[in-house]
Parts: structure tokens; sequence; C-alpha cells
């Protein structure tokens, strides 16, 4: 059997390297062809990958987050359709969407997804290779290394990459993709904007564990958009003292604290609004004990906002002006980046600090 194996961007050349070594140990009978180390100098690149097309059984395309879209990959997938060869799509990430773009090739193949659990199997399957104790070893040693290609090529921590996905594939913001640095994927406009609270609920709602807000009023949380947000609150307080599991909070700078005359340039107005947004809070909360403990007032400065989401921190500092008044933060910067890292713990900490300083909610406000 030929096997031809796509690839674009350096990560998927890696990926399709050890593709290339555990299918030819699988079975000496496979002639795997892989551009970068089957093409020797003065070759001509394009005929010898379309050759190859046309010898091969099957195609193979080593896909990624970041080259679903490679134009070269869907030209060597369409050009083998054309060639009436079996075209395999191996899924290396998770997109429920990777082949929904119009005109894609892939819209009638059966992918192979890495992350399946059946992976072992449906491998061997698509090369008709038998399942034995030796190939299953070879499979086992073949994730283990592109576990460890995949975390070489991490942008950001693996326990923010699926949020950080939904915030990508968002239209709602200006600049879709960010930019990455230590594990970091920095957003550069979005954030307290209505879109982003949106993802942040959707997200938490029945699969999240923690959704931690260090908030001032919390206008938009409490504007009446997220009902559905708060019924599920409600539900889960139905289950006794540890809300069925979740760990919700939010917190609310204390109107009558002497930091209201800080937050803001126009301390009545924002007083006001404040007190408005902590009225609607115990509007939804009525005489349910347990709602009432997950939310909180503090008196502090808020030097840094933190929002906890499961195993990810969304984060950003407050600029001031040149009166020490904090400026509107609404569709500014953002960071993602993983409790688990050095600043996630860090934010962590601080958050709880503020926390177990923060007032319970009472009928004196």
């Amino acid at each position: 059997m030929k096997v031809f194996i796509s690839w674009s961007k350096p990560e998927s050349g890696e990926l399709a390297r050890k593709t290339k070594e555990l299918l030819q140990s699988l079975d000496p009978e496979i002639d795997v062809f892989e551009s970068e180390l089957d093409i020797k100098a003065g070759e001509d690149v394009q005929a010898k990958i379309l050759q190859n097309i046309q010898e091969c059984e099957k195609l193979v395309l080593c896909f990624t987050r970041e080259n679903q879209k490679s134009p070269w990959m869907l030209f060597e997938a369409g050009y083998a359709r054309g060639a009436k060869k079996i075209v395999i799509p191996l899924l290396f990430d998770n997109d429920p969407n990777w082949h929904s773009w119009i005109d894609n090739p892939m819209n009638i193949a059966r992918e192979i997804s890495y992350n399946n659990k059946n992976f072992i199997n449906n491998l061997l399957d698509a090369f008709k290779v038998p399942f034995t104790k030796s190939n299953s070893h070879k499979v086992e040693k073949y994730i283990q290394e592109v576990e460890n290609i995949k975390d070489k090529f991490r942008k950001v921590d693996i326990n923010c990459e699926d949020f950080v996905d939904k915030l990508i594939h968002n239209n709602c913001f200006i600049l879709k993709n960010p930019y990455f640095h230590d594990k970091t994927a920095c957003f550069l406009t979005g954030f307290e904007s209505f879109d982003l609270l949106k993802i942040i609920t959707e997200y938490f709602m029945y699969t999240g564990k923690y959704l931690w807000i260090y908030g001032r009023k919390n206008m938009k949380l409490l504007s009446g958009n997220f009902k559905l947000f708060f019924d599920y609150l409600e539900e889960k307080s139905y289950y006794g003292t540890d809300m069925d599991g979740i760990d919700f909070r939010c917190m609310f700078l204390n109107p009558n604290s002497d930091e209201v005359n800080n937050a803001h340039q126009h301390q009545e107005i924002f007083r006001n609004e404040l007190k408005t947004c902590i009225l609607r809070a115990k509007n939804i909360i009525k005489d349910n004990g347990q709602l009432r403990k997950c939310f909180r007032l503090y008196d502090n400065k808020r030097d840094e906002i933190i929002i906890r989401l499961d195993n990810c921190i969304i984060y950003s500092r407050p600029s001031f002006d040149s009166n020490g008044y904090p400026q509107l933060l609404t569709n500014t910067s953002f960071e993602v980046f993983s409790v688990e890292s050095p600043k996630g713990q860090r934010c962590v900490k601080k958050y709880e600090r503020v926390w177990n300083n923060a007032m319970e909610f009472n009928n004196s406000i």
C-alpha cells in the first residue's frame, strides 16, 4: 500500500514525519511518501508531489489548529479526490467545524481524530493493520511522541486551549486572532464586553466548576440578558451547601466604602449605578441563602481584574488618569493564561485574599 502524507506548517511537519515512521513500523508493505524527506535536491517539487498523489492509494492530511485552511493541503486533498484516492483527515486538535467552510474537499471525508478514545483501533483499521499487542504498543509510543510535539508547539497551556479557541472563533471580537507569549493568549480588545461575558457564562454552564468574578458593578451580568445563567445557579443551589459541586463567586465594590470616591470621576453617578446593580443581584437572590453566599462586597482598591473560569485566568489591569481615576475597561486588552502557571497561582491567591476580607451580602446595602 502506498500512502501520501500531506502537511503544512512546522508542527504538522513534525507530526507527519512521526506518522510516517509509525505506519512503516506497523507494516513494511506500507510505502509512505512525505515531501520533506522524500524529495531530493534538484527535483521538481510540484511534479514529484502530483506524481506521488497519482500513485498512492491513500492520502493522509495532518491537520492542526493552524493549518486547517491551508491552501496547499486543500489543493492536495482536492487533487487526490479528483484522482479517486482515499483521503483520510488525521485531526490532531479538537474542532467540530474543521471541515465546515465552503468548497472544502473534506466535507465528504471520514476523519480519524487523535483525541477520540478509539483512536488506536480507528488508525489500525484505516490501514488494515491487525490489532496486536505489539502494534498497540507502537501506537502508544507514537501517542507519547505526538504529545511531546504538541507541547513543544503549544501556544497556551492545555487547560486554556478550548476557551481560547472559543474566543478566537467568535466573530464579535474586532481582533479575532491573539498573539501569544509565554503560554499566554493576549487579546488586544474585547475585555468586559457583553460578548466576552456571554462566552464565559456559556462555557461555565453545565460543565464548569469554577467561575470567580472580581467586578465593581457587574452591570452587564445583571442587565437582564443572563437570565438563563441565573436560573442555572438557582437550580444548582437546591442541591445543598456545595451548590452541586460548582464554585461561583462574584464581588462588588462596597458602595459605602471610601474607595467609591476613587473608583470613578463622577462619584455619585457611579455610587447610584453600583447600588442599582447590587439591588438587581438581591432581586435575583431573593431569600435563597445559598445564592446569597456567592456574592460579597469588598472595600479595597481594585488594581487587577481577575476572572477565574475553571483552569483559566482572564486578566487585565486598569489604567488610571492623572487624577488617579480608573479608565473605561470595556473593549480593552486582556490576557488568558493557566491557573497552574506562576501568574495564575498568584491571581488565585489574590482573589481568595480579597474574597476572604470582603463582606457578605446583607440587607444594609
